[in-house]
């Protein structure tokens, strides 16, 4: 289990392959590190810059024993760090990961990620959302990456500080965002979100970018932007961050009660049934889940079988069968939910092919997707 595996420190060698940080500069290293290695490091079979923009990008393929697919790091002047995840390793991976203080914004559209710390317990990414994620220096945690899971996501870390002079007006900081700005932070913070339709759109851009070179990067920063600025406009438009106390007990009953939903789609259980089941009252059930959670039991539950359709249109899963696997009993009804929320029809979602991953073989010598 994923609790086992990140208990452990060693774990038969995972940790000493780990990910791109341990790849680039070495195991226990931050991301600046990693950065700060990328024209020295023999690993990088492409760099691309754009002296003029302050634009500078490099790939990590991975090689044939390990899996198939890339990490790419772009920077965009010094002021923002970009990591493109789109692999597939066949073995689990495990990474020391050093609070460097960057606020972290994970636009994942899929793969099966883990962050384990001593005081949380693990947090698992396993569907289509933002994650946002700040980690203050000094405290340290493991990342760990599933086996044969098809990672596609785009990360962009950024200052504090260059958040607030960039994005936000001055001292008026949204409450949701002021933890994430903050001076003092001396705890790990992060928020999880659904990715917007327009935030999957402009993700699936960034990996499939089509152009080489300096087109390439100049295109690769616009979306940057539009995308960082969908995110900080997301977390703007949230209510205020929860006040109530809970009580060890009743925050680990509402984790269970999110997992039950998460996992039972097509036969969604009521209120009344998940209070029963995990020992809290309605009330408390219905009150807690959204001051933890930042959303309604039923407003999750439904974005969980958003989600799940979206995997399943990925896989090439029928509309028919699709519908029905996240517990509707008509297609149409299905098509009309599956509209609202992600701004498109399924049919059209399915023809976007999100979830194929780009093999080296398919770029040319400057690293684009070939048409």
């Amino acid at each position: 289990m994923v609790d086992i595996v990140l208990a452990n420190s060693s774990i038969d060698g995972r940790e000493r392959q780990g990910l791109y940080r341990t790849i680039l500069a070495g195991p226990g290293r931050s991301l600046p590190e990693a950065f700060a290695s990328l024209e020295q490091s023999p690993e990088v079979e492409r760099l691309i810059r754009h002296d003029k923009r302050g634009l500078l990008s490099a790939r990590v393929t991975l090689k044939p024993e390990e899996g198939s697919g890339y990490w790419e790091l772009s920077r965009i002047r010094s002021d923002l760090y970009v990591i493109l995840s789109n692999f597939s390793y066949k073995d689990p991976r495990l990474e020391l990961v050093p609070g460097d203080g960057l606020v972290q914004f994970n636009f994942k559209v899929s793969g099966d990620l883990t962050y384990g710390v001593s005081s949380l317990a693990p947090l698992r990414f396993m569907r289509p959302s933002l994650h946002v994620w700040r980690q203050p220096r000094g405290i340290d945690m493991r990342e760990w990456t599933a086996p044969s899971a098809h990672d596609r996501t785009v990360s962009i870390s950024v200052a504090p500080e260059f958040l607030r002079e960039q994005f936000l007006e001055g001292d008026d900081v949204p409450p949701r965002l002021r933890p994430f700005v903050s001076n003092a932070a001396d705890q790990i913070e992060y928020c999880q979100l659904p990715l917007t339709a327009q935030m999957l759109d402009v993700t699936a851009n960034i990996l499939d970018n089509p152009y080489s070179s300096a087109l390439y990067l100049t295109y690769q920063e616009a979306l940057i932007h539009e995308l960082l600025c969908t995110a900080v406009g997301s977390l703007a438009a949230l209510p205020q961050s929860p006040t109530e106390v809970y009580s060890d007990f009743e925050l680990k009953c509402l984790r269970t009660a999110r997992k039950l939903l998460a996992e039972q789609c097509a036969a969604v259980p009521s209120v009344r049934k998940i209070a029963r089941l995990v020992g809290l009252s309605e009330k408390t059930l219905a009150r807690g889940f959204k001051a933890i959670y930042g959303e309604t039991i039923v407003d999750f539950s439904f974005r969980c079988r958003m989600q799940k359709a979206l995997k399943l249109l990925q896989d090439d899963g029928s509309i028919d069968r699709v519908s029905e696997a996240v517990g509707y009993a008509h297609p149409t009804s299905f098509a009309t939910a599956f509209r609202r929320h992600f701004g498109m029809r399924p049919s059209k979602m399915k023809r976007l092919k999100t979830d194929r991953i780009i093999h080296p073989s398919e770029l040319d010598k400057s690293g684009s997707e070939q048409q």
